[in-house]
């Protein structure tokens, strides 16, 4: 058994709270009223069944399922529960099977339970929102009668808040993700042996047509044992949510996992991409080559399609006409895709389909298809339209085919919550909003079935819309737009990041540079210690000649010598949440299987400290450990007792970094 592997005492606390909620259909923790009563469960006079089911090794399924006999309201519960981890999930449908209208259902939730245990602790963040303050994690202790709510801003699911919570008793615990990429909601309520917990999407009061139906969120618990937590140590609840995470939600394009990337991308002057022709991308891929930088991946952002105001001027923000711009790409771009993938790289993409601006073919063609809302020049492109999402799937699945791409990214850069609000009658509010996320996760599940081997990066805004419905289909890897040169900041973020989401990308910008920008491309070695990330984006100026590009080459090296442990790697901080100049930043991930990790120490630019001891975790204090900087070259054999007993020290100036692989003897 591993450091962080599931327990015994693990699987026993999710089979004892799952017992009282999954054994019978009346006691589902599901709730909502129907005609003004409160239903809870599947009531016994719904005539519910159970039928069970396993999906795989580690996969069992049991659907209830039961209909209201004088409205024809069917609910439908799929739970399923994890043989090799201490999780349980499950989704709720409703659908009307009568031939009339059903009466109104509102306050559909998807979670309305109990959770049994002493002193109630709820960590939470308030998600990414273009600010200094984003991407913040919380404790507040939950008394008896106290109640925590929280929500998203606009219809974007991390909008302000974020879909991931753990919760604490004094001796034992659970994470918790609200599958939901628009409005959710949850609160929790403090009592006198516990939390009541109630989630779901935000505002559901509505009447379902003949044969329409609707879902909630999905809600995914985790458990662990053990006071560890209380005491400060959550290590063993994050790295458990990190291995159930790479193990079942981390996308696998042609069967397999994942790896760390090498990004690149380049352009001439103008907004985004505006100006990039094919000619200068190919241009630019063997420039990058040239200079011994070989990128995974070739990144091309917004702006490649006819994107023209009024004024004839190009802006990257003009979308709805989803074709390349025939007058910088004249054969789209296989070219370009084909350059790369001779040169060993995949085409990524950038879309924003459900953004329509007044004027494109969509907003001309298909007016029908699209919502609007009062004061806002913004489209929504209604994917909760069949024949609408039926078409923008073939229109991409073709651009997909005909350009090469194989990374397909989507963005979303406006609040869409007042567009499926302002269009819906009293009787059926919140249903525009749930039949749009069933019509989103229908098109990317599309997407990649009927692409092999594409896969999916989700943006919005930066990081707005990362539930974990949506990264089950996905990966995050811009997750910000905020603080691309900010180090202490993006490091907090990454700190974060690392416990709930391990696969992201980093860029290696720095504006601290003197008589830098903001958009300055120079690097150094600080700025690669600060962007380890799964993929990392070397943001190098490949137009210019005074870059010291021979140092990307050798940071590139020490990256993809560490970025297999960042991924896979259990996850230890070493210092607090912090945003400030003035300290330092230290962690450390560690492979137990092979004996294999690293540590990282970086000193901010106003850190006083000369040095930082840390004390690694999962050390044996019988074993030898080799310890080796790629960067300078040194190595050391330090022994588990010394480690244990005296720590590791960093010893570095300012603003700087370093970074020591370890193996085990």
């Amino acid at each position: 058994m591993t450091a962080h592997s599931t327990t015994s005492n693990d699987m026993l606390k999710t089979r004892t709270w799952a017992h009282g909620f999954f054994t019978h259909a009346a006691d589902l923790p599901i709730s909502f009223n129907l005609d003004g009563r409160p239903t809870r469960g599947i009531p016994d006079t719904w005539s519910p069944t159970a039928a069970r089911r396993r999906i795989d090794a580690n996969l069992i399924e049991t659907v209830f399922e039961g209909t209201d006999p004088a409205s024809g309201l069917t609910v439908r519960v799929e739970v399923t529960q994890y043989q090799d981890f201490p999780v349980m999930e499950w989704v709720v449908w409703l659908t009307n099977t009568s031939s009339g209208p059903t009466p109104l259902i509102s306050d559909i939730l998807a979670l309305d339970g109990v959770f049994r245990g002493a002193s109630p602790v709820v960590t939470h963040c308030n998600g990414d929102y273009y600010s200094v303050d984003g991407y913040t994690p919380e404790e507040t202790s939950l008394q008896a009668g106290e109640t925590l709510r929280f929500a998203p801003r606009g219809g974007r699911a991390c909008d302000g808040a974020f879909p991931y919570y753990r919760v604490a008793f004094e001796d034992w615990g659970f994470s918790m993700a609200i599958g939901w990429p628009a409005q959710w909601a949850v609160s929790y309520e403090g009592l006198p042996d516990g939390v009541r917990i109630r989630s779901g999407q935000e505002h559901t009061h509505l009447q379902l047509m003949p044969g329409e139906r609707i879902r909630t969120p999905r809600m995914t618990i985790l458990s662990w044992s053990g006071d560890a937590f209380r005491a400060g140590d959550v290590f063993h609840a994050v790295n458990l949510w990190r291995r159930w995470y790479l193990a079942h939600i981390l996308p696998r394009p042609d069967g397999q996992p994942l790896k760390p990337l090498l990004a690149c991308a380049a352009t001439d002057e103008g907004e985004e991409f505006t100006a990039a022709t094919e000619e200068n991308q190919i241009r630019f891929i063997g420039a990058h080559h040239q200079r011994g930088i070989r990128p995974d991946v070739w990144w091309i952002d917004a702006g490649w399609y006819p994107c023209y105001n009024k004024q004839g001027e190009r802006r990257w923000w003009e979308t709805g006409t989803w074709v390349p711009d025939p007058e910088r790409f004249p054969r789209g771009l296989k070219p370009v895709s084909d350059y790369a993938a001779r040169k060993g790289a995949a085409l990524l993409l950038w879309f924003e389909p459900e953004r329509v601006r007044p004027g494109k073919q969509l907003d001309v063609e298909h007016p029908e298809w699209l919502l609007r809302a009062e004061g806002n020049d913004n489209a929504l492109l209604f994917l909760g339209n069949p024949e609408c999402r039926q078409w923008l799937t073939d229109h991409v699945c073709k651009l997909i085919a005909d350009n090469g791409i194989k990374i397909y990214r989507q963005d979303h850069n406006f609040e869409p919550l007042e567009h499926w609000r302002q269009n819906e009658a009293g009787d059926r509010q919140g249903l525009n909003e749930n039949l749009h996320v069933q019509g989103y996760l229908q098109y990317w599940d599309d997407l990649l079935a009927r692409n092999p081997g594409l896969w999916i990066d989700s943006c919005s805004s930066g990081g707005r819309r990362n539930d974990l419905e949506t990264m089950r289909r996905s990966v995050p890897l811009h997750y910000t737009d905020y603080g691309y040169g900010d180090h202490p900041v993006k490091l907090a973020f990454h700190r974060t990041l690392f416990e709930w989401i391990p696969y992201f990308k980093e860029v290696t910008l720095s504006w601290d540079l003197e008589g830098g920008s903001r958009f300055d491309h120079r690097i150094d070695s600080f700025s690669f210690h600060c962007g380890m990330a799964a993929m990392l984006f070397a943001t190098l100026d490949i137009r210019r000649d005074d870059y010291d590009f021979a140092l990307a080459v050798k940071m590139i090296d020490v990256w993809r010598k560490a970025a297999g442990l960042l991924l896979y790697g259990d996850y230890y901080a070493h210092t607090p949440f912090h945003k400030r100049a003035d300290q330092w930043v230290a962690w450390q991930f560690d492979a137990p299987e092979t004996g294999h990790g690293f540590v990282q120490g970086i000193r901010l630019p106003a850190a006083a400290e000369e040095t930082l001891t840390i004390y690694p975790q999962g050390i044996e204090r019988e074993a030898d450990y080799t310890f080796e900087n790629p960067e300078t070259g040194e190595d050391m054999v330090l022994s588990g007792d010394d480690l244990l007993h005296d720590g590791f020290t960093f010893a570095l100036p300012p603003r700087s970094g370093a970074l020591w692989l370890y193996h085990k003897q």
